[in-house]
């Protein structure tokens, strides 16, 4: 039997190819006032390019799942991301609202295997006891990819321009790219390759599966709503509760990002340590999202504590939400963990596309409908999302119906 290859080698290209992901999708906050002030973009079109890459990067997901299982990581993830670099240079190139339009769904469809790959290569070729280590490697390096695309982004867009900013970051996918090709070595498959209407049998096993649900309807509330108040709505907390000013913001929000790095690391190493002496993934899941349900209720209440405190919290505790992926990689066959975990990952991105635009919907009624000042109808968007994340998360920690499949 061939030795295993080293764990860099295995991990380094999907998670480059995860930091070229995560930092293009929280691109537009930087780059936003020079969209608006060189392009005219419009802050509804700015708003429907975001949504682009949501929706296409969610209505990928269950082909990509398919794909995946059937065709392995490095395939999948190499070609992807070079429709991801296309984007990019089309957004470099583009000027019309159409065109830069078009750039950001291509990028959202190239950067949407990027997590779920490294996952499927993770669950082949280490044992369930260390996936939470080392998909937490992979999330590290998605949110540094968050880190770069605040103040780093911001000076680089200073010196050479969107269009210059978009041709690094295509330098980057096209170098994760060549490194699936040439670098990452594929898993021998064991047993004949499934055919299309198996492929398509097993997506249809996993969705009506109560253990997928048990879990998949917390993961997709809590890691969702996490990724879409991160995202956009903590930055309007800091601006319209806290009223702080923008240098203020910037900084919450640089740190948030730095805390999140730090979280998905932490949980991933705690889960790994604790498994070791029989504490079930599932139960540092269950303390993960417990804390961040805790700090969802101190951002309600707003304290007398320094933002940048609260916001890091937010993110060291709802990172432990990522935690998700290896608990539901343990309840199906290996065969199945890019379906499995491409499924849960289209849930948490349509809860993620909602509450980014439903919370302005809500915060609007609360405020002029239901006469709430802001605090308070802020305190009732947070205090909303706690309690449905506690309901959900009681559901997947009392549901004993789910032993793990072997693999």
């Amino acid at each position: 039997m061939p030795a295993m290859p080293s764990t860099l080698r295995l991990i380094a290209p999907f998670a480059l190819g995860y930091f070229f992901s995560y930092g293009l999708r929280t691109v537009n906050a930087a780059i936003a006032p020079k969209l608006i002030a060189e392009l005219g973009i419009s802050e509804a079109a700015l708003g429907l390019m975001t949504a682009a890459y949501f929706l296409s990067f969610a209505a990928a997901q269950l082909p990509i799942g398919i794909a995946i299982d059937r065709y392995g990581p490095r395939r999948v993830n190499a070609l992807l991301l070079l429709v991801a670099v296309a984007g990019c240079g089309l957004f470099a190139l583009g000027r019309a609202e159409s065109t830069l339009l078009l750039a950001r769904a291509l990028i959202g469809l190239g950067v949407s295997g990027a997590l779920m790959t490294a996952i499927k290569s993770n669950a082949q070729w280490f044992d369930l006891h260390h996936l939470p280590a080392m998909n937490a490697w992979v999330h590290v390096w998605g949110l540094l990819g968050a880190v770069a695309s605040t103040v780093p982004i911001a000076w680089l867009v200073g010196v050479a321009g969107i269009p210059g900013a978009f041709m690094a970051a295509a330098a980057v996918g096209l170098a994760a790219s060549l490194l699936l090709w040439w670098c990452y070595p594929d898993k021998p498959q064991a047993g004949p390759a499934e055919t299309l209407g198996q492929n398509l049998a097993g997506t249809w096993r996993v969705f009506r599966a109560r253990e997928f649900w048990s879990l998949a309807t917390v993961a997709s509330i809590a890691l969702g709503s996490h990724m879409a108040m991160q995202g956009l709505w903590v930055g309007q907390w800091l601006r319209h509760v806290r009223l702080l000013n923008e240098a203020d913001v910037t900084q919450a929000l640089f740190w948030m990002m730095v805390a999140g790095a730090v979280g998905a690391l932490g949980w991933g190493q705690v889960a790994t340590r604790l498994a070791r002496h029989g504490v079930a993934p599932l139960s540092v899941y269950g303390a993960a999202c417990g804390l961040h349900v805790l700090t969802l209720l101190l951002l309600a209440t707003n304290p007398a504590l320094p933002a940048a405190w609260l916001t890091a919290a937010y993110a060291l505790t709802g990172m432990g939400g990522s935690l998700c992926y290896a608990v539901l990689t343990a309840r199906f066959p290996i065969a199945l963990a890019g379906r499995a975990n491409t499924s849960v990952n289209l849930l948490i991105f349509v809860v993620a596309f909602g509450v980014q635009a439903g919370a302005g919907f809500a915060l609007h009624s609360l405020e002029h409908h239901w006469n709430l000042d802001t605090s308070t109808a802020y305190a009732t968007l947070l205090g909303g999302l706690a309690l449905l994340i506690t309901t959900t998360l009681l559901w997947a920690l009392l549901d004993k119906r789910h032993p793990p499949s072997p693999a």
